[in-house]
């Protein structure tokens, strides 16, 4: 169920009606309820994947609760999470590592299973293994409340493609529910609607550029190449930053807060600065899950080079099952590794003598061109690709910016306003513009994303992973 779609809509007008008649000590069970049924909506035969993870986690942390002896606790933690993974390794994995093997033996190139991806297993398993992580080190107390630790899991908004939460990042707010239409309400719905804009009229709009050139299937101009490499870049921030303004709104109208996962990305200066703006619940899972245990910094650079790379690589494959995926995560970790070494020869002294927009400029474009990876289904698309502004034709560039008026309106528009794209200002505007505007204007603004999207709207991005 997308939440840009009117299915959505009708399940969240009958879920918020309940949501404000049911007393504060059953909105556990109405957040459970709620969000089987949204899970339930896109495949009723994978409802043991969420119930499965909630069990084990619930379970594994109670275990880990249970013993003081530092041996026991950790190797209850290592089964715990062990057991955890295994659904995803094997439904994500097990035909991308049978095709690396068989293919160094045979031609043959048949997927051992057909298993479509349940929907959101990779967010629901970072989110509980958090959780389980947490209470192993004391961070956060064993939650024994069954109920509470499945609206931790189930919350709708979250449940399919994040942001990962931390568990003190939400359990505590279903500890103490907020009452229903209360100062926030209004912030949501704002939130919910920009990130709509960014779905509707950016993602969806640009996603149609950007698959003809990926699909190949007939012969494109220069200019092509060019706005599917910027276009992909604009689509998957709006695809995801939409997916998060939308699922934060949501959360919001109900009284519940979430973390934002991007703030600004495409204005970073650096890889490193970049990491620290894009999907930033992912960004700090890796660094504290992973980073950290592989050794971070603390053990030199060469362990820390190590601990980078490996991050990033597993970073990529989280996303998919692909070398390119792989090759994804390298590009970045070795964009990360270079920049680290760049500091640790003092060369930062003279890069801080470089123009901000130099910095920022550099960025976007390592990003846009790593991005080519990440779309691209495989290497040879993401060659041709790569080529297709140096190998496609350049005549007749008016005509062709022409037919391509409405991208190119809609790349300038983004870079107009992304560096004002944040929470904090749609907070700060509803703070001094009345009523009798915001409403108004809210109403524009769905009225353009429904009437430029034909009231129709493409699966999220992140969906797949």
């Amino acid at each position: 169920m997308l939440f840009s779609t009117p299915a959505f809509f009708a399940f969240f007008a009958i879920y918020f009606v309940c949501h404000v008649l049911t007393p504060l000590r059953y909105r556990n069970l109405l957040i459970i309820a709620g969000s089987i049924f949204f899970y339930a909506y896109w495949n009723p035969y994978y409802l043991w994947v969420p119930i499965l993870l909630i069990a084990v986690s619930f379970g594994g942390a109670l275990l880990i609760d249970a013993t003081q002896s530092a041996q026991q606790r950790r190797s209850r933690l290592i089964l715990t999470i062990m057991l955890l993974l295994v659904p995803l390794l094997c439904v994500k994995y097990t035909n991308f590592i049978w095709d690396s093997v068989a293919s160094l033996f045979t031609d043959l190139n048949a997927p051992l299973v057909d298993w479509s991806l349940p929907l959101g297993i990779s967010f629901i398993t970072f989110t509980v293994i958090a959780y389980v992580v947490n209470v192993y080190k004391g961070s956060f107390p064993v939650e024994k409340s069954l109920s509470r630790m499945s609206a931790y899991v189930l919350f709708f908004p979250h449940l399919i493609a994040g942001p990962i939460l931390r568990p003190h990042e939400l359990i505590p707010q279903l500890n103490k529910p907020r009452r229903a239409l209360d100062g926030r309400f209004v912030l949501g719905i704002s939130i919910f609607t920009i990130g709509l804009v960014k779905k509707l009229v950016f993602a969806d709009q640009l996603a149609v550029f950007v698959e003809k050139v990926y699909a190949g299937q007939e012969v494109l101009h220069g200019l092509d190449y060019v706005l599917a490499l910027y276009g992909f870049s604009l689509q998957i921030f709006c695809d995801f930053s939409g997916y998060t303004d939308m699922a934060i709104g949501i959360a919001m109208v109900i009284g519940v807060r979430l973390p934002n996962n991007f703030h600004r990305p495409y204005s970073a200066v650096s890889l490193v600065d970049f990491w620290r703006r894009w999907h930033v619940t992912l960004s700090r899972w890796l660094r504290d899950y992973l980073y950290i245990f592989l050794g971070g910094n603390r053990r030199g650079f060469s362990r820390q080079v190590g601990a980078i790379i490996v991050t990033m690589v597993l970073g990529g494959l989280w996303h998919g099952a692909s070398w390119t995926f792989a090759l994804w995560g390298l590009a970045h970790g070795l964009g990360i590794v270079f920049s680290h070494a760049m500091r640790r020869l003092k060369v930062f002294e003279w890069l801080v003598a470089v123009p901000r927009w130099m910095k920022i400029f550099l960025t976007f474009h390592f990003v846009t061109l790593a991005w080519v990876f990440f779309r691209a289904p495989d290497m040879a698309t993401a060659m041709r690709v790569f080529a297709g502004p140096f190998m496609g034709q350049w005549s007749g560039l008016g005509e062709a910016a022409s037919l391509n008026a409405f991208p190119l309106l809609l790349l300038g528009v983004f870079l107009l306003t992304h560096g004002i794209d944040g929470h904090a200002r749609i907070r700060w505007a509803l703070g001094r513009v009345s009523v009798v505007v915001v409403w108004p204007a809210l109403l524009a603004l769905w009225t353009l994303a429904i009437t430029i999207s034909a009231g129709s709207s493409a699966k999220f991005i992140y969906f797949d992973f």
